[in-house]
């Protein structure tokens, strides 16, 4: 390979040639490189290269040297330059050098001195400081030794506290002998404000009180002692409650010396039979109760008078008492730790005794009432406290009630004695039922001698009667399931026609127990009073809807939609009767002496087996008013109508009145709407047979008497070819009265009797007849008086 001969461009040539490549490519493709260059030229030509190779680097170097030679020189020269600079900068820092050399002589010599100056006053400082001290602490001691006051000697305790809190005065010996003095002082004086602190408590003493917490307040221990007094509080009522729990103590039995020596084993336990778990209960309960009125209430009420002494702004010394953060709810506080402490022992107690925990369950209202009169007491022993003393703004937010019942603690034996309550109310409906009979009187009254038993052991607190309410729901609600169950249903349940049958008479005896349950329970609330909340009252009361609902739906509803059947059945046959004589004696309609039987037989053997006679008039209302409403419609209807007719007819009236009182009875609610009826009964009878235009000025019209009706009625005095709505329709009358019966708007109404007149009209018209028949225009005043009514 040779290397090009052209010197234009040299380090290109370098660059393009492989061998030469090889000494300027990376080291790590430099061994791979030499290796294949090593295997194509021979150690001669590789000699060769390199000679060649620099021979063109040292012309190129000749050649750059010439062409560039003054700018070398030039670099030279500013080289030397550069050097003496350099050697004159080294000249000028020495000298600087020696410079801050003796100036840093003539500054250390005032600077040690006034060093050493320092130390000296410092120490002259230390000295003074502490000669103060001893001084201080010396005089002190003195006073202290004359002070008979506790709080002001433990204030001057506390003043040689913070005289010695920064110095270390051990190992004077000086100060001996009042250090001792100081130390006995303290104990003495520590020991003095507990034993006034316990006295205090005791007795409930709030001066003895203040006076203990300002000393320990001065002596910087009150934290310490609270804490101590809390302790000490809830390891007493835990001994307390343990004591009260022990199931050993309870279950022992008495016994005579001669026994107990015999017996030669003192303390043997006795478990409790059949025979005396009664004792054991009664033990157990005047053991809790004791430990809720006395041992309980005893601390808590110290804790309270503490706390009062604690938030009083200023006690009788004129000291302000400072408070720990932490100590400001202390009530609370050890409110919370005593119920912990009893939920916890009462849980024990209970796993560890099956007859500890059966008495718990089983008379748990009796712990709840322990647990609430407790709070009351508490509550108005911590108001007392409130009007007595004056208490500062360190007090707590008393918008909060104290001492708050933590149900989650005793909800175990809650819920369990809720269970067994459950049963207790549920176990008796159950069996009270057969298939084919209704419970007696018996049977209830057994059932609300258990419910007044649940609801008066539930009466110590309202959250707990407020459950057992709700049981007491349950159980009115299974017994309600229970005679619907026993209801029947079928064509015999609803027959009018022969004498009740067995599905009645079935039907009748479980709406009267129902009935029966409702007044007892209703007699039960009302002899409670005042003593059962009104929250548990209305649970209770609001059950006993469900009964009449039941009896409405179940039993009533059925029964007299088929006395309404058969009522309608009858009024039907109102246009068989004939009411166009104009001469002759008036007769008696004969579907009206129908009707009349009919009611008095429903009403003699349908309804009055029921013993809720108001619950059957309130259903049977309905059935009147809509007998009203059925005979107006038909009677509107009757044409033509003579003067005899007219006479019946009235007669009609008055007799439907009179057969439908029993079933509206004497004094119906107003809100049934029997009295509106009844109006619109009198007003339309007073209408029968007046002349068409005293009909339509009737103040009656648009009031008691709807428009649609009152034109019916004058298609009685209308031609034969002003047809009646149900002939031009080409309906009956029972398809008719169907039909109002799909259409209560007056409105509808209205427009069916207009469709009347208009075929009437256009009748006249293509007939060629000279004027409409006089009753005509009036019929089409009124049809357009109604109808503006009813656009108002």
């Amino acid at each position: 390979m040779k290397m090009s001969s052209n010197p234009a461009d040299p380090w290109r040539t370098i660059e393009q040639d492989e061998f030469y490549r090889l000494f300027i490519i990376d080291e790590e493709k430099q061994n791979l490189t030499k290796s294949a260059v090593s295997h194509t030229l021979a150690v001669s030509e590789q000699l060769s290269k390199l000679t060649e190779g620099i021979t063109i680097l040292d012309s190129e170097l000749h050649k750059q040297v010439f062409e560039n030679h003054e700018d070398l020189v030039s670099q030279a020269t500013w080289v030397e330059r550069l050097q003496s600079l350099l050697a004159g900068m080294h000249t000028q820092t020495q000298c600087v050098l020696s410079g801050v050399e003796r100036l840093r002589a003539r500054i250390m010599e005032p600077f040690s001195r006034m060093e050493s100056h320092t130390l000296v006053l410092s120490r002259l400082h230390e000295t003074s400081d502490l000669l103060r001290r001893i001084a201080r602490l010396q005089q002190l001691s003195k006073k202290l030794q004359n002070c008979p006051d506790h709080v002001k000697a433990a204030a001057l305790l506390n003043e040689i506290d913070q005289l010695s809190e920064d110095v270390d005065l051990s190992g004077l010996e000086i100060l001996e002998s009042d250090q001792a003095l100081v130390q006995k002082h303290r104990s003495t004086i520590h020991k003095q404000a507990q034993s006034m602190l316990k006295d205090g408590l005791e007795t409930l003493n709030h001066q003895k009180v203040t006076t203990a917490v300002m000393v320990f307040s001065n002596l910087g221990i009150l934290n310490a002692e609270l804490n101590r007094i809390l302790d000490t509080s809830v390891s007493t009522l835990s001994s307390a409650i343990s004591e009260a729990l022990d199931i050993q103590v309870l279950t022992q039995a008495p016994v005579s010396n001669d026994s107990t020596k015999s017996r030669g084993t003192p303390g043997r336990v006795v478990m409790p039979s059949l025979g005396n778990i009664s004792s054991f209960r009664s033990k157990l309960w005047s053991a809790l109760e004791n430990l809720f009125e006395i041992s309980i209430y005893t601390q808590c009420s110290q804790i309270e008078v503490l706390r009062a002494v604690l938030h009083n702004q200023t006690n009788e010394l004129g000291c302000r008492i400072q408070v720990p953060d932490e100590k400001k709810s202390m009530t609370d506080t050890f409110w919370t730790r005593v119920l912990k402490l009893l939920s916890q022992e009462l849980a024990s107690s209970a796993q560890n005794s099956t007859y500890m925990k059966q008495a718990l369950e089983a008379e748990f209202p009796k712990l709840l009432r322990l647990y609430v009169d407790l709070r009351k007491r508490l509550i108005n022993a911590h108001n007392k406290t409130v009007v007595e003393t004056s208490l500062s703004d360190l007090s707590p937010d008393s918008s909060k009630q104290p001492y708050q019942l933590e149900r989650e603690l005793i909800a175990p034996f809650e819920n369990a004695y809720l269970s067994r309550s459950v049963s207790r109310l549920l176990d008796p409906v159950n069996l009270m039922f057969s298939e084919t009979k209704a419970p007696t009187h018996e049977n209830v009254d057994g059932l609300v001698r258990t419910i007044t038993s649940e609801l008066s052991v539930s009466l110590v607190d309202e959250a707990l009667s407020k459950t057992v309410s709700k049981n007491i729901s349950k159980a009115v609600h299974l017994f309600c399931i229970k005679c619907e169950q026993l209801v029947a249903t079928g064509g015999d349940a609803t027959q009018v026609i022969d004498i009740p049958s067995q599905a009645q008479t079935l039907n009748a005896a479980a709406a009267n127990i129902l009935h029966y349950l409702a007044g007892q329970l209703e007699r039960v609330l009302n002899n409670m009073g005042v003593t059962l909340a009104a929250g548990p009252a209305a649970i209770v009361r609001e059950s006993l809807g469900g009964i009449e609902k039941l009896v409405t739906t179940q039993v009533l509803t059925p029964l007299l939609t088929s006395v309404g059947d058969a009522i309608e059945a009858i009024l039907l046959t109102m246009h068989d009767e004939d009411y166009a004589a104009d001469e002759g004696a008036s007769t008696n309609s004969l579907y009206m002496k129908e009707l009349h039987t009919f009611i008095g037989r429903a009403i003699n053997l349908y309804l009055s087996p029921f013993d809720d006679q108001t619950l059957v008039v309130k259903c049977s209302v309905s059935v009147a008013t809509r007998c009203i409403d059925l005979f107006l419609r038909l009677a509107s209807l009757i044409r033509p109508l003579g003067k005899v007719g007219v006479a019946k007819l009235s007669s009609d009236f008055e007799k439907l009145e009179l057969a439908l009182q029993p079933l509206a009875g004497r004094q119906p609610p107003a809100d049934l709407g029997w009295g509106k009826h009844l109006r619109t009964l009198r007003s339309l009878r007073t209408l029968i047979g007046l002349p068409a235009i005293e009909v339509a000025t009737s103040p009656a019209v648009g009031t008691a008497l709807p428009h649609s009706l009152v034109l019916t009625a004058l298609f009685a005095q209308a031609p034969s070819d002003l047809l009646s709505p149900h002939q031009s329709a080409g309906w009956s009358i029972s398809r008719l009265s169907q039909w109002l019966d799909s259409h209560p708007a007056e409105r509808d109404r209205l427009q069916l009797v207009g469709g009347c007149l208009q075929r009437y009209q256009q009748a006249v018209r293509q007939s060629g007849q000279a004027e409409f028949h006089p009753v005509y225009p009036i019929m089409v005043s009124l049809l357009e008086a109604g109808m503006a009514l009813c656009s108002s």
